[in-house]
């Protein structure tokens, strides 16, 4: 299955602006959000010249060349989905998983005129991530749910006959998705007890909040403290096994540091696989509930006096305060 490099239209003046850079490839984060990235290094070695295909994890959705009977085969698309949204995902997870590969071409290019406001509605988006996430992503679906809490509320259908095309099909497993198509993917852990919400116990119903203002740039700000709320996205947080506290809700994924001259936490990108965690994005989770900084050796405490008026977590010296005591909650 081959995709268009896609370039964009202006929607007020229909201005073609092209698209002149390197091509990007798709992938997705785990609230099953399409995502854009730069085509990693395995993959510009295994090209021979710059008018080679590139292979992408998923496609955009809504542009592509597929075969008649290729596309009859792999199923077409899943009826079960309605109107919008989820079935650029499941295509491409059926794609790779039953056999064959999905190629951008960057000689192929198609403009697009991105709408200001979506003519039709985009309530159904969540049902049709749910039925993929049902269909393809065997216990890592869990990840998903554990991220939107509230999919697992969505009406989304009968799969029965989409689970038989996979059995019929010999499909692979989405382990070996994430293995062989998707290796760059940070793949949460979520160990019992150890994400969800981040409270405080001296500051009641008040949790962890990252919300960056762009879409596009997850690192760089400031964790706050925010009432919580208990739909995941922004307040989830996960504590890894390596000591990391990782904000990977979004792609790529981010873990929150420590900076001992502001106090304050922020988010910066945790490290990839294999590779050891930095000393400042350290933090041990002790029986008491204290999260002791490694680097400086100081506790998280939950702050309503900061800098800018909005209270945060902050690194203070160690205390019996209840202010120091924080818990995970996986949902309210």
């Amino acid at each position: 299955v081959v995709c268009p490099v896609i370039d964009v239209i202006d929607w007020d003046t229909f201005q073609y602006l092209g698209n002149s850079g390197e091509p990007q490839i798709g992938g997705f984060d785990w609230r099953l959000v399409f995502t854009w990235h730069a085509v990693p290094d395995y993959e510009q070695k295994r090209r021979s010249s710059p008018t080679d295909v590139i292979r992408s994890p998923t496609m955009a959705g809504g542009l592509f060349s597929v075969g008649k009977d290729y596309f009859h085969y792999l199923g077409t698309y899943d009826t079960g989905m309605e109107v919008w949204g989820g079935e650029n995902l499941e295509f491409s997870f059926r794609i790779w998983q039953c056999g064959g590969s999905l190629e951008i071409h960057p000689c192929s290019h198609v403009g697009h005129v991105f709408p200001k406001k979506a003519p039709y509605s985009r309530s159904k988006a969540l049902a049709n991530s749910v039925r993929a996430a049902e269909v393809w992503m065997d216990e890592y679906k869990e990840i998903f749910y554990h991220r939107s809490p509230h999919a697992r509320l969505e009406a989304f259908g009968d799969v029965t006959e989409r689970k038989m095309l996979k059995q019929r099909l010999g499909c692979k497993n989405f382990k070996w998705y994430l293995d062989n198509i998707y290796p760059d993917i940070f793949i949460p852990q979520d160990q019992p007890g150890m994400f969800g919400m981040l409270k405080n116990r001296g500051k009641a119903n008040y949790c962890f909040d990252y919300n960056p203002i762009d879409e596009n740039a997850i690192v760089g700000q400031r964790v706050i403290l925010y009432p919580c709320h208990g739909m995941g996205q922004n307040q989830f947080f996960e504590h890894t096994s390596d000591g990391e506290i990782s904000y990977n809700t979004r792609a790529p994924a981010g873990c929150i540091v420590g900076d001992n001259v502001s106090t304050y936490l922020t988010v910066q990108l945790c490290k990839k696989r294999g590779q050891p965690v930095p000393v400042d994005q350290k933090f041990i989770f002790q029986k008491d509930g204290t999260l002791l900084h490694v680097q400086t050796q100081k506790c998280v405490e939950a702050v309503d006096k900061t800098d800018n008026g909005t209270p945060a977590p902050s690194l203070q010296r160690c205390s019996d305060s209840l202010l120091q005591k924080w818990f995970f909650e996986e949902r309210m």
